[in-house]
């Protein structure tokens, strides 16, 4: 289901406001954490907030506060899970330390974590970790296909930074929207895409999120519909099929055992 432009634009504008708060300068030989993200680092806590000993360690504090950001717009689990992940992707792409880590590797050390197992509300007994687990199978991406997705996200990010800024000018931005729509189709066709339900379900929600920005830049190309993964019916219907074979060969065998039992006792 396609999302509203409000939505998307109050996604981003959550993800532009985590952005800030953690990651590297200097050329990337320096490592950042403002209080907000300290807020959910374990060692040496103090007064609302510790320390993140480690870049994952940030990135999973930055995960768990855009998870509590985004829960307030009533996003579908699946769609919180993969902005989880696309923005997890996005943020360790910007260190060169990390940019060539697995997504799954991040999993395996700190979706166990205890805020990762924390009740979203009262209401039910989903915790962060299994919103991200409904998503899990796309931690297992290869750096090729995280490497490309992370580019439509990041072309998306910048698009929806200069619309919450109120300054967005659909005419330069072509060239980007000539881009994405180029990116876009280069994954659209990938085997390894299309033929994955979680990966061409990721491709929806960008192509929704451009979607909502083409309402306001009309210029920008249109993207071609996404291909999903081919339907299982055919292998189905094909084993249907073979049965009344089966069953009619059996059927002729039994009768040639039959007639051949009847004339053996007649020439007795």
């Amino acid at each position: 289901m396609a999302q509203s432009n409000s939505n998307s634009k109050n996604a981003y504008s959550e993800f532009n406001k985590i952005d800030r708060e953690f990651g590297v300068k200097d050329n990337g030989k320096v490592e950042f954490a403002n209080s907000s993200i300290r807020k959910y680092c374990y060692h040496n806590y103090s007064n609302g907030n510790g320390t993140c000993y480690s870049y994952f360690e940030m990135a999973s504090s930055g995960v768990i506060n855009l998870l509590k950001s985004l829960e307030k717009y009533g996003l579908e689990y699946d769609k919180l899970a993969e902005y989880a992940i696309l923005f997890l992707s996005y943020k360790l792409k910007q260190n060169p330390d990390y940019s060539h880590r697995k997504l799954n590797e991040f999993y395996t050390k700190h979706i166990g974590d205890k805020h990762f197992k924390e009740k979203i509300n009262d209401n039910n007994n989903m915790t962060y970790k299994d919103i991200i687990d409904k998503k899990k199978d796309l931690m297992n991406m290869n750096i090729k296909e995280t490497s490309k997705f992370n580019v439509l996200f990041s072309i998306l990010f910048s698009f929806y930074n200069e619309i919450n800024k109120s300054n967005m000018d659909c005419k330069n931005c072509s060239q980007k929207a000539n881009e994405f729509v180029q990116k876009f189709e280069e994954l659209n066709n990938d085997s390894n895409i299309n033929g994955n339900t979680s990966y061409s379900k990721l491709l929806f929600t960008l192509s929704d999120d451009y979607n909502n920005l083409k309402n306001k830049c009309t210029d920008f190309p249109p993207l071609p519909k996404v291909k999903t993964p081919p339907s299982k019916l055919i292998p189905v219907l094909s084993t249907f099929s073979v049965i009344p074979v089966f069953l009619g060969i059996a059927y002729k065998t039994i009768f040639k055992k039959k007639i051949k039992k009847n004339n053996e006792e007649n020439e007795t």
